[in-house]
């Protein structure tokens, strides 16, 4: 190592400084221009500490050698200290500054485990009690409800889906997820979404403005891209309906209409009685009827809790509303010789007190 010589101090011993130091050379981390690793902090420490050796050593020298008229106790001069804090100083802060991504990384890992962990505690939770919460504070359902900032977690649920027993009741809901690519177009859809549970990320704010709580009219929520230290770091989870179904064991479609095959109908006797049940679903149920065969419609009265007049034109009966638990379809006049015949198509809609709607076409025969 070079050095120089400050022949100032004392003609007997010069006093000599690393040339690194006693250069002053621009600090690397303050042009950007420096990768921290431990081996460098190791090595500089090292030569601050060798320097700092070289004054003791220089000064206890001269202190043993020059006349008893100019000996002083011994000790460093203050500008001899200012200058070591400052080196060791330099040396501590290109150090935080060259872990400061690392520790954002760490808070991003932390934050993806805490999203994730939110995740599986409501399916689970969904799961077992059929139903998801209105709200995750105080209530147990997951074991944190902050992330790696200590921000509270936000959380958005379909309306529809907080009442008891609704999970295996419902196939759609109100949430879209669209996860975007760098340049803001979209990478891929979601569609109903039961939830959405996210952390705000290492700036605290949410990104795309998304809406907590309950939702209950169709939204679409934007993930962008992550990008770290922007507001577009947020850490996002979520679940759709058919995860939350089969987490509760739910089995097939939500909502069923059951009936037994249709007896055939005869010339010169009237009807008998078919019913036709609701299977899954919340009540109360909604019935409608579209019967398009006049003539043979006029022979059959249908009834829920009070009389259903078929509709006369298929895909009429958007809004089932006849309510009753069951429906029932009976004979009320003969079958003439001009009956014979069939198919005679008609469809039976549903709707459950979620406004979940199913429907299934039947077939009507007459034989002689």
């Amino acid at each position: 190592m070079s050095r120089e010589c400050d022949k100032k101090i004392s003609s007997r011993k010069r006093l000599c400084y690393p040339a690194t130091i006693r250069r002053n050379p621009p600090h690397p981390y303050a042009t950007g221009k420096a990768n921290f690793d431990p081996e460098t902090v190791l090595k500089r420490i090292s030569v601050a500490a060798g320097w700092f050796h070289s004054i003791a050593k220089d000064r206890m020298t001269m202190h043993d050698t020059i006349s008893p008229v100019r000996k002083r106790s011994g000790g460093f001069s203050m500008i001899e200290l200012s200058i070591v804090m400052i080196i060791i100083g330099l040396i501590i802060a290109g150090g935080i500054t060259a872990y400061t991504p690392s520790m954002r990384q760490a808070l991003k890992n932390k934050n993806e485990t805490i999203v994730r962990h939110a995740v599986e505690a409501l399916v689970g939770y969904g799961g077992a009690h059929k139903y998801l919460p209105s709200s995750i504070a105080n209530t147990g359902v997951i074991n944190s409800v902050q992330d790696a900032q200590m921000s509270t977690l936000q959380y958005a649920y379909d309306t529809n889906l907080t009442t008891a027993n609704t999970v295996c009741n419902r196939d759609s809901t109100n949430l879209t997820v669209q996860v975007l690519k760098s340049d803001g177009s979209v990478n891929f859809s979601v569609s109903n979404v039961a939830f959405v549970i996210w952390s705000m990320g290492y700036d605290g704010a949410t990104s795309n403005a998304k809406t907590t709580g309950a939702i209950a009219a169709a939204t679409t929520y934007s993930i962008p891209l992550y990008q770290e230290g922007t507001t577009s770091d947020d850490l996002v989870g979520w679940a759709t309906m058919s995860e939350l179904k089969a987490a509760a064991g739910c089995g097939g479609s939500s909502l069923k209409i059951l009936a037994s095959s249709l007896p055939v109908g005869s010339v010169g006797s009237t009807y008998g009685t078919v019913t036709f049940t609701p299977d899954g679903g919340l009540a109360p149920y909604y019935w409608c009827v579209e019967f398009p065969d006049a003539t043979r419609s006029a022979k059959l009265t249908f009834t829920a809790t009070a009389g259903v007049t078929p509709e006369t034109a298929f895909g009429v009966c958007t809004d089932p509303a006849s309510v009753g638990s069951t429906l029932t379809m009976t004979g009320n006049a003969v079958f003439a010789s001009t009956d014979q015949g069939g198919p005679y198509d008609f469809v039976v809609y549903l709707k459950d007190a979620n406004a979940y709607k199913v429907s299934r076409r039947f077939s009507l025969h007459v034989n002689q």
